[in-house]
This record gives structure tokens, sequence and C-alpha cells, in this order.
């Protein structure tokens, strides 16, 4: 299938510019796109900004997959540069169709020519999902350098977490934490019902149109600008999202922040049942399910349709990683409950077991508790509660060697 290269000739300042130019084509009635269609809008917004363009059948084939000259040429669309680098592709044909739009990826980095082997970049091959995100995370850099940080930030972080099943299930390395962390963040991509992201899925045409939208609004917009990804860079550096999600601030001096605490032994010295840890801390703001999504990038990884939400505003839903090591062969529900200290260490798993199952958590269950905790081995897992979010709270957490992290609510 060959399509038209479509130019667009807005002035611009710059060499470069980023976002859809102003001059529009008219809108195209496809014959395979009824308006129900869950992408139609978003179908609708490419075909009139000339971005995404129909067959000569006068069909769009919103359940194709997308191939790499077909995404460069959708990109080359948006940018709409004048710079170009010649490519060294072997079957590149000078004739090719794409050429144009794959020599203006190249010259603008959203295409890295060290990415494809033997100089050939196989122009017909279907692009995974992983791959659609580094080149819009190469795109997002070209338009702010700062990007680039925040990629490495999370693909470094010590405490990085990225609210999808790959995360705990596998199947995503660790190479491409910050690809995938930025198109979560920003929302430019995001997993599906199932809470996977697919790395290596394929994404069809109507995808991509969603995809494009999103990715055009987030060019826009500084990084600062998404809640999403402050907070999957604070958890990635300090192991809690708290200052990005939630009114606290940290009380008393600043080094008193979560990733003091992380890792460090609070023994259970009420009845010596073991040794506790604390690994990460999210909190997710919200009543209502709804809300609750709304309010942060993780809600989707622990909440779900079963979850007792906090009650009303004076109250915040807390998903504590915790880690603990038995000091007793046989440790029951009660020597656990008796024996904390601290009221970030509870002893309720994620009560929405869906979402538990979905994201590959491991979490407390009652059921199972003797075959859980075995003498001396540490086992690290989810737990779910309540927290005061009224004004003038104020609670901490200090370890064994008088490590502390505190907070409050003014």
């Amino acid at each position: 299938m060959k399509l038209k290269k479509l130019f667009l000739t807005a002035a611009v300042l710059t060499t470069t510019s980023f976002g859809i130019s102003n001059l529009e084509a008219n809108a195209q009635t496809f014959s395979d796109l009824k308006s129900n269609h869950w992408a139609y809008n978003s179908v609708e917004q490419v075909s009139k900004k000339g971005l995404v363009t129909g067959y000569q059948d006068g069909s769009f084939k919103p359940s194709n997959h997308v191939t790499r000259a077909e995404f460069a040429t959708f990109l080359s669309r948006l940018f709409d540069s004048k710079v170009r680098k010649p490519e060294a592709f072997t079957d590149v044909s000078e004739t090719h169709w794409a050429k144009d739009a794959i020599e203006e990826g190249l010259a603008l980095g959203f295409i890295l020519e060290s990415d494809y082997k033997n100089n050939k970049f196989e122009p017909n091959k279907v692009m995974t999902r992983q791959e659609i995100a580094k080149w819009l995370t190469n795109g997002l850099i070209a338009s702010n350098a700062e990007y680039g940080e925040i990629a490495t930030t999370i693909q470094n972080g010590k405490y990085t977490l990225l609210p999808i099943a790959e995360m705990y299930k596998g199947g995503l390395n660790k190479s491409e934490y910050g690809n995938v962390g930025l198109m979560l963040g920003t929302g430019i991509m995001s997993g599906f019902e199932d809470g996977s992201f697919k790395t290596t899925g394929n994404t069809t045409r109507a995808e991509i149109a969603t995809i494009l939208i999103r990715f055009d609004e987030a060019m826009k917009k500084k990084p600062t600008d998404f809640k999403g990804l402050n907070e999957l860079i604070e958890v990635a550096t300090t192991g809690t999202n708290m200052l990005s999600a939630t009114k606290y601030t940290y009380w008393g001096i600043e080094a008193n922040n979560f990733s003091n605490v992380v890792g460090k032994q609070h023994t259970f010295s009420r009845n010596n049942s073991g040794v506790g840890t604390l690994e990460r801390m999210i909190f997710v703001e919200g009543t209502t399910l709804q809300s609750a999504l709304d309010n942060s990038v993780y809600a989707k990884m622990f909440v779900g349709k079963n979850t007792r939400l906090a009650p009303d505003s004076d109250t915040i839903s807390i998903f504590v990683e915790t880690g603990f090591t038995p000091n007793h062969e046989k440790t029951t529900i009660d020597a656990y409950t008796n024996g904390q200290t601290s009221s970030f260490i509870r002893n309720t798993g994620i009560q929405d077991k869906s979402v538990a199952k979905n994201f590959g958590l491991t979490t407390l269950d009652a059921e199972n508790w003797g075959a859980f905790f075995k003498k001396g081995q540490k086992v690290k897992f989810w737990t779910e509660s309540w927290f005061d979010y009224s004004k003038g709270t104020s609670d901490g957490f200090t370890t064994d060697d008088n490590s502390e992290f505190t907070l409050q609510l003014k």
C-alpha cells in the first residue's frame, strides 16, 4: 500500500515545528468506520489534520497493524520538519514512498539508525508497542531535553514501579522502563484492562490515531504538568508518591523522607514475632473508583470494583509493599497483628483479588497465611489500609537503627 505524503506548510520560526499545523485537510468519511467506533473521534481528528489518511478504496482499515514506514510517515506529518538525514538502509530504495519521512525521522532523532541491524530498516515490518514507545520518547526528548533526564531517572531508579502487569509478572526489560514510564506518565499510551502494557504486541491504525492526538497534546506541555509523571519520578527516587499525590509533607527535617527507611529492619518488639521492612508506599486519594483513577497513575494497580475506598475526604487509601522475616516456625495472623508497632505495617491484603491477580501482586491472604511465612525467610507483599488525612495529622516510622520517616498534614 502506498500512502501519498502530505506536506504541511505552516510558517515556523525554527527549523522544526512541534505540533499539528493549523493547515487542515477536509475531514474524510471512511466506508469501514462507523460513528459508534471507539476511536471514531480520534480518527476524524487525525484525518482532518492530514496525519493519517485513508486508502484509495475509501476505507480506513482501523484494525490494520501499523508498519515502520507508515508510522514514520505519520510522525513526519506531525513534526513538519525541513531537515533530513540521508539514510544508509539497503532496503529503502531511492523511490520508496516513505524514504523522505524516514530521513526526517533520522534527522529529528525519533528514529535511531543504531537500532536497526545490518543497515536494514525493514519498512514493512509491523511495529511493536515498545518500539512505538521508544520512537515517541525520542520525539518528546527532541521537543524538550528534560524528558530524556526523566526517562533515565525512571530507568535507573532504585525504587521504580510502573503500573503495568509486566512489572511483577515479567516481560519488561529494565532498558524499557524509561520509554514505557514516559508513555504512562504522560498518558500518551496506557495499559490494557488486564493490567498489561503488551510491549511485544502490535498497534492498530485506530489505536495509533488516539496515540498521535495524545502525543501532539503532550508536546505542548512541560513535563511538570503531568501529575502521573511526577508520581513515577518520585517513586523511582524515593519509593513513595507522597509529595506528588497527596497534601502530606515531610515532618521535621527533609532528610526524614521515605527512602531513608526503605528496606531497613523494624523489629516487632511487642512479641518478637519477626522483623518488618517498608519497601514502597503508594497513596491514592478518592472516595470513588473513578476519582481514585483520576487522582493517581498508580490507582489502577491497586484499586478495583471490590475495593473499599476511603469513606470521606479525611481519610486516604494507602498501599504498602512490606517485607517480613518471621522469627518462629509458625507465624499466625494473631502473632503478626499483635506484634505490629507501626501504623504503616498492616495485616490486610489487597482487597480486590482480580486486581492483585492481573498485576501479579503478592499480597496477604488469610487462607494461605501458614504457607506464606517461613522462619528466617524474608517475603515481600502488598497491604492495603486507610490513613488519617485530616488537618493536623502527623506520624512516623522508625527503624532499629533509628532511621526515620515522618509525615504531616498542616
